[in-house]
């Protein structure tokens, strides 16, 4: 086999398993962990992690075997129904990418109308015609006729788009909801720096009026001057904090739009291109454009929850019991010491220091852990009580 073969088949694979492993943990994450669960607004994130799931498991995975293979050896039929499959949980992904900026915008910028108005139900219903609207979109080739390529027929599965349907289709699937969600985010980046400047004025305010004060009871500038610094070294640690967050929030939402136009709008201009100026473009670079789109369903679960800290924490709980099951560990325990607030990563940490530690405490915890679960046992069988139940630590 070509060693160009090797790498490609290395490269799709990582990516395949990146997308299918990140999306599952997400979902995993928002329906395992209570805190997540009950947001409702992470309903656009189990929406967006399905889509990119099912990119990876009904377009990835035959995209790969076509590329690698050089031809396309499913069949006519099922390269019709692949080809709307891929238009349709692509753009799924995109249109969740966008109502995910909606419903940001909307919750920052107005919170209490946010809150009165933005309901599960409401959640679900935009879901709905996100997935409508997909739906629509993927199967119109179908619906309208649009076949195969007339010559070499199975050598490659693509469709001959008309470039009517090419400008639609790519429009209602990329450059509306691209301009909406730069429109919102640019909206939410300067909302977030008038926010900031609001505070430093008021600091700077505050910081005068102190200063008025004190200059009032105490005869010398200097002395003043020391007493002002003393008391507004708190102001000028929350206008630190504020600066740190503006550059994060800076940075997060630079990410969040340099990934989606990178990795979606070399295919797009392309796919307007072939159909408009019927463009013989070499294969590679059909193939290098397709699968940097194909990327962005890997990296999404990456930028929406890796960058929150609910999230992360979701993460590591879950890791943590699949380490303990793996390991045959008492999950059970496990889960039982977090829910008295017992880090059971720590205490496993501490009893491998020595050997002796580890014999006696092969189960996930060390002597804290099951000092705490005796305790708890003998209140609850005293009391007839259930465990407590367990409160989520914000990191």
């Amino acid at each position: 086999m070509d060693i160009s073969v090797l790498i490609l088949l290395g490269l799709f694979s990582l990516l395949i398993l990146f997308a299918l492993l990140g999306n599952l943990l997400v979902v995993a994450a928002i329906f395992y962990d209570r805190p997540l669960r009950r947001q409702p607004e992470n309903l656009f994130l189990v929406s967006l992690a399905i889509s990119d799931l099912l990119v990876s498991i009904l377009v990835m995975v035959f995209a790969a075997a076509n590329d690698l293979m050089g031809e396309w050896t499913f069949g006519p039929a099922y390269c019709q129904f692949w080809i709307c499959f891929d238009i349709t949980c692509s753009t799924a992904s995109i249109l969740n990418l966008c109502a995910i900026s909606l419903d940001r915008y909307w919750h920052i910028s107005r919170p209490m109308v946010y809150v009165r108005y933005c309901s599960r139900r409401r959640i679900y219903y935009c879901i709905v015609v996100v997935w409508f609207l997909s739906a629509l979109i993927g199967a119109a080739p179908l619906a309208f006729g649009v076949g195969l390529k007339s010559e070499n027929s199975m050598e490659h599965c693509e469709m001959d788009l008309p470039l009517p349907y090419a400008i639609g289709s790519s429009t209602l699937s990329f450059f509306a909801p691209a301009a909406v969600m730069v429109l919102l985010y640019t909206k939410l980046y300067l909302y977030a720096r008038r926010h900031v400047r609001s505070i430093k004025t008021q600091l700077h305010q505050l910081r005068m009026s102190r200063w008025e004060k004190v200059s009032r009871h105490l005869p010398g500038a200097r002395r003043a001057s020391t007493h002002v610094t003393t008391e507004t070294s708190p102001t000028q640690n929350h206008h630190q904090r504020t600066t740190v967050n503006d550059q994060k929030a800076r940075l997060t939402l630079g990410v969040i739009m340099g990934t989606f136009l990178f990795c979606w709008v070399p295919f797009f201009i392309l796919n307007i291109l072939r159909s408009a100026v019927q463009w013989k473009v070499p294969k590679e670079i059909i193939m290098a454009v397709t699968w940097l789109g194909y990327a962005n369903s890997a990296l999404n679960p990456v930028i929406y929850s890796i960058f929150n800290r609910d999230f992360r924490r979701a993460f590591k709980k879950i890791l943590f019991d699949l380490f303990v099951c793996c390991h045959g560990g008492d999950a059970t325990m496990c889960k039982s010491a977090n829910r008295l607030g017992v880090d059971c990563t720590a205490e496993r940490r501490r009893s491998t220091r020595s050997s002796e530690a580890v014999e006696n405490n092969n189960m996930c915890g060390g002597p804290a852990t099951r000092m705490a679960l005796m305790n708890n046992n003998e209140h609850s069988s005293s009391n007839n009580l259930g465990t407590p139940e367990r409160h989520s630590q914000m990191m």
